[in-house]
């Protein structure tokens, strides 16, 4: 039975009147390749970032293995990010951009790791490896972890205790002729099985230290980490595994304009695995790729997260990337979870009829319940299952375009005329008029634009939802930090933070107030020439998260919350440029 990993549980989160997520539940298991499908605006990057710890939620529980880890900082969560943007240093080398969350984060992991390896190729069981990384867990800044590392291990050490006792015998014990019989008195004292070799007391304790020491496990773990090289070759190391599971080996040289778009990606998620996160968060990573390229890292990404063995939550709102790769899909609208289930389920048996268009490409055909178990669209009647409803409720009905049957006229259901005939990987998809409304319908039989066509339906294809249900109200495109009161001027103009932009939005009223929401990602930095940008702020923090720097800039008495993977030192006056589709807009509640 698969282990749950992470919880949601009761999450509220709103910005300002506008609720993204209300009472929200999810749980995710193990080791599972886990899509949030669903249009922009659905809620699936606000709960992503709810995990990442890039967002705060106002109610409810965040667990990860049953614990608490809500008001955990991002950098003690064991979860890496991958963002739409690679991010990615351009001045520096591949081999520095995967090593650099390791080699320069306050926070970085790296003698964490190190200790990891060091104990498992020692061969030390699962179970004390992990109870030295948790008591390595409560230290925050590297040289503190290498500083308790060293301590552990030298509580521990046979050698160190022996050096201990040597301290206490005295010179006149040390000159006496007797001194070996000291000496074995101590090794017996630590159960420690080595030859005493040497012609005086210090050659007679240098070799003796060297052979106990030679037998000490925890000896060897003191020394390699005590060494100041001791970081670079447990980067080294880790950058290596990182870059050949991205395949990627041996580029550690190039500069990253020597690469396309498919390997820049790759190299993003090297750096997001190098420090070994149980749960990869992947929000969009595909969507600045062409096509043909997509498809491919799609098939890598799901390879990828079998060859790790740790859990991948991936956002997307492309059905066919969701179905590709996923082991489970969580179906979002309007801040609620419509479905959860295989992709087999999701395509297959929608429960609703958001999910049957969403996915499938279904067709939604008004009609009525007419009769017990019967239903009439397009002027039949249909048998169905059992139904919890009234006779006279009108309904939706929802029939996948697979599940029309083609039949021979005499017997057919339904009688049309084929409107448009494409081909599609091992069938025909065809839009076909039947009593004046058009029906997608798949076969494997091929028609001609103007045949007369017949299909049957069973019972068990038809799905049906009511036409009374209430919608659940749609927020579209507030997953973001930043939310803008303005006006819209007019003619796609709106106007914030004393600047107009352009919007594609042409559904507002001439100065109506309005909310616009700008995703902390979403800002482009103009570092060189600020006063050629349309926003000019100033930088009054900026903090690395092992991905990118998460920066707070003042901006017309506004504080924006910007990310980007370029650092800028607090007090530098920037530039911000925000392309028009990435302002969304809603109606202000006042």
């Amino acid at each position: 039975m698969a282990r749950t990993l992470v919880e949601l549980k009761g999450i509220r989160k709103a910005y300002g009147d506008n609720v993204i997520l209300e009472d929200f539940d999810m749980s995710i298991n193990e080791n599972e390749f886990v899509t949030l499908l669903g249009p922009s605006g659905c809620g699936k990057t606000t709960s992503l970032r709810i995990i990442g710890g890039f967002e705060t939620m106002q109610e409810g529980q965040l667990l990860l293995d049953g614990e608490e880890i809500g008001m955990l900082p991002s950098h003690k969560r064991p979860i890496n990010t991958v963002f739409q943007r690679y991010a990615l240093f351009p001045h520096l080398n591949i081999y520095d951009n995967v090593a650099f969350g390791l080699r320069n984060n306050v926070y970085s992991n790296v003698y964490d790791l190190g200790v990891m390896e060091m104990m498992e190729e020692y061969g030390f069981d699962e179970e004390e490896v992990d109870n030295v990384i948790k008591y390595l867990a409560k230290f925050d800044r590297p040289r503190d972890v290498k500083k308790a590392a060293i301590e552990y291990f030298k509580d521990l050490s046979v050698t160190e205790s022996i050096k201990e006792e040597l301290k206490e015998i005295t010179k006149e014990q040390a000159k006496a002729h007797n001194y070996k019989e000291l000496l074995e008195e101590i090794l017996v004292r630590h159960d420690v099985a080595v030859k005493l070799k040497g012609d005086s007391y210090k050659d007679t304790v240098k070799m003796m230290l060297e052979d106990t020491a030679e037998l000490d496990v925890y000896q060897k773990m003191l020394n390699r980490i005590s060494k100041r090289q001791f970081k670079e070759e447990v980067i080294k190391n880790e950058v290596t595994k990182a870059l050949k599971l991205v395949n990627l080996e041996g580029y550690e040289k190039r500069q990253i304009n020597q690469l396309s778009g498919g390997q820049m990606q790759r190299i993003a998620i090297a750096r997001a695995i190098v420090n070994k996160p149980r749960i990869l968060l992947l929000d969009e990573p595909l969507s600045a790729l062409d096509l043909k390229l997509r498809k491919k890292m799609r098939l890598e990404l799901k390879d990828l997260q079998q060859k790790l063995g740790i859990t991948f939550i991936f956002v997307t709102h492309d059905q066919e990337e969701a179905m590709v790769m996923s082991d489970t899909i969580i179906v979002m609208n309007g801040g609620k979870i419509q479905q959860i289930g295989r992709p087999e389920d999701i395509y297959n048996t929608p429960t609703n009829r958001f999910v049957a268009s969403f996915i499938g490409e279904a067709n939604i055909i008004p009609g009525v319940y007419s009769d017990k178990r019967r239903l009439t669209m397009l002027n039949k009647t249909f048998k169905v299952s059992s139904l919890d409803l009234e006779v006279g409720d009108k309904v939706y009905i929802i029939v996948e375009k697979e599940d029309f049957d083609v039949a021979p006229l005499e017997s057919a259901k339904l009688i049309g005329h084929v409107r448009s005939v494409k081909f599609q990987v091992n069938s025909y998809i065809m839009d076909v008029e039947v009593n004046g409304t058009v029906i997608h319908v798949s076969s494997e039989d091929k028609f001609s634009v103007g045949d007369e066509i017949g299909f049957t339906i069973s019972p068990n294809n038809i799905y049906v939802e009511s036409i009374t249900e209430k919608k659940e109200k749609i927020l579209a495109n507030y997953d973001g930090a930043n939310i803008l009161e303005g006006s819209f001027i007019g003619e796609n103009v709106f106007n914030f933070l004393g600047a107009d932009f352009d919007t594609y939005i042409t559904t507002f009223e001439p100065g109506e107030h309005v909310n616009a929401v700008i995703r902390p990602e979403d800002f482009d930095l103009v570092l060189d020439d600020p006063d050629s940008a349309i926003l000019q702020g100033v930088v009054t923090k900026s903090v690395f998260t092992g991905i990118h720097f998460e920066m707070h800039v003042l901006c017309e008495g506004m504080d924006l919350l910007v990310e980007d993977y370029q650092n800028v030192e607090v007090g530098q006056r920037i530039g911000l440029k925000i392309d028009s589709y990435e302002i969304h807009m809603m109606k202000s509640e006042d």
